[in-house]
């Protein structure tokens, strides 16, 4: 769930911190924020993300007044809206606790795009949601480029082979996929497999091959009017009934009620 909200700051805050990610969009050039041992000054086209559980506080002088766009996201719902590559930049941005970009010259881009994550607690509209988490992805992708995130990282070191895995198996998602099966064909011991499948995609493996084919059932059942057992069985899901289990798990509804909500409302 995102949670966004523009912000005047008119005088110091309380030390505080969060269990989310905070992406924070300056406005202005007014204040500046305090970590335990980092004091970074708000800029126009300045970014700043800050990891879950880093406490810090907001500062403005006296008749100042600090403008920002504040974004948080907790790290549970990564998995589910940003892709295994955002994940992986994500972790190689933060491990060094607040990190800052400057984007020259493009300020007035950035306040536009600032404006399309709307102001609140999510989204009840699915297709509205994935949009907001796009344009967070793209903040991202911009906030890291400009961070220099390099394949160096040390986390970043199986990115490749990691990569090819996730494209392998979202061409092989109607077949049985195990660890080991991985692990042979991609020349990766099955512990290795284990750790660095879950680092850059915040989910075993297995987890990840039923997350994926549900994401693709759902997909079907809002395009198509194939019968469920066929859209389960064309999404890599043998067992009807584990089909329910794993898409209730994700959706919170069974397919049909999935269908049937999409038909009526155009959204969940």
């Amino acid at each position: 769930m995102l949670w966004s909200f523009n912000s005047e700051i008119a005088e110091p805050s309380a030390w505080h911190d969060h269990g989310m990610f905070q992406l924070v969009l300056c406005r202005g050039d007014n204040g500046r924020m305090l970590t335990q041992g980092q004091e970074v000054t708000f800029a126009p086209a300045r970014t700043l993300l800050i990891p879950p559980g880093t406490l810090h506080r907001f500062v403005v002088g006296p008749g100042e007044i600090g403008r920002l766009k504040i974004v948080c996201f907790p790290p549970k719902d990564l998995p589910q809206f940003l892709s295994p590559l955002h994940i992986t930049m994500l972790d190689g941005l933060v491990r060094s606790g607040v990190s800052i970009a400057d984007h020259d010259g493009q300020e007035r881009w950035l306040h536009h795009l600032g404006d399309a994550i709307l102001d609140g607690f999510g989204n009840d509209d699915v297709w509205g949601q994935r949009m907001q988490w796009g344009i967070v992805g793209l903040l991202l992708t911009l906030h890291a480029k400009e961070q220099h995130v390099t394949t160096g990282h040390p986390y970043l070191r199986h990115k490749t082979k990691i990569m090819a895995i996730l494209s392998w198996i979202e061409s092989n998602l109607t077949e049985e996929i195990t660890l080991e099966q991985v692990s042979n064909r991609f020349g990766i011991s099955r512990s290795l497999l284990t750790r660095e499948f879950r680092g850059h995609t915040g989910k075993s493996l297995v987890d990840y091959c039923n997350a994926r084919r549900v994401q693709k059932a759902a997909i079907a059942l809002a395009t198509t009017e194939h019968p469920v057992i066929r859209v389960a069985l064309e999404s890599g899901f043998s067992n009807l009934s584990h089909f329910h289990r794993q898409f209730k798990s994700q959706f919170g509804i069974t397919p049909a009620a999935f269908r049937r909500k999409i038909e009526e409302e155009g959204s969940l």
